[in-house]
């Protein structure tokens, strides 16, 4: 039995600065709407990674989402809370999307969204960020640069600290998370002519902001609270044979 083992600082700096030499990360293009990540990173880097996603990591009490699962969705809340203060009002990293007011309005046979970065989103991933962002209206090209420094949020800052006051955390029954990881969601849509007055609007998790918008959940203020209904599922007809 090993009690006590000493390593030898010198060494330890060799080792950790040929590891930090061999640190990579690589972000694939998205490929049927997935994007491959790969990479290496030094102790540090891991250790600051862990602590970061680490208050995400925690399942809720109706969680279904396998440990991967969890891991992808703690990466990407820990990105989007930098900067953010407790009452998640505060600055996020930006994340731009062009759509046309058909998209953004779900029209039939209107086209995705398009990221910055390449890609594109569903109409139904455009209306759930649009719930709670900056949205600049861009009417002609000759126009771009005064309509992007006219952007104007969907949820005022004001409106935001009332919602945050009201609901305390994610509204979603059996989920606690706290309001630095929620938006802010229209009951009756923003992109539907769903008016940003606190009595139309509920804080969601990521999770379940997503369930609602991409997954079919309904969800309803209901007395003092929130109920939530699952998407119908559609019985496909027997076919009768003879």
């Amino acid at each position: 039995m090993v009690k006590h083992l000493e390593v030898d600082g010198e060494a330890a700096l060799a080792e950790a600065n040929r590891a930090h030499e061999r640190r990579y990360l690589h972000i694939g293009e998205p490929v049927d709407g997935l994007a491959r990540i790969d990479g290496l990173l030094d102790g540090e880097q891991v250790a600051t990674l862990r602590t970061a996603m680490n208050p995400y990591m925690k399942p809720l009490k109706t969680d279904t989402r396998t440990p991967g699962q969890r891991a992808a969705d703690a990466l990407i809340e820990a990105c989007r809370g930098g900067g953010r203060r407790a009452d998640g009002a505060g600055p996020c990293p930006q994340l731009i999307i062009r759509a046309t007011v058909d998209t953004l309005a779900g029209t039939p046979g209107a086209p995705a969204g398009e990221l910055e970065w390449g890609g594109t989103v569903p109409t139904a991933t455009v209306q759930r960020l649009a719930c709670d962002s900056a949205i600049s209206r861009i009417t002609g090209r000759g126009e771009l640069e005064a309509e992007i420094s006219h952007a104007s949020r969907s949820i005022p800052p004001a409106t935001r600290r009332a919602l945050v006051a009201r609901d305390r955390h994610c509204v979603f029954p059996g989920c606690d998370r706290p309001p630095s990881w929620c938006s802010g969601h229209h009951l009756v849509w923003w992109s539907r002519g769903g008016p940003t007055r606190l009595e139309n609007l509920a804080l969601l998790c990521g999770h379940h902001h997503r369930a609602v918008h991409e997954e079919g959940w309904t969800l309803e203020r209901q007395g003092g609270g929130f109920s939530a209904s699952p998407p119908s599922r559609k019985v496909a007809a027997r076919s009768r044979t003879d």
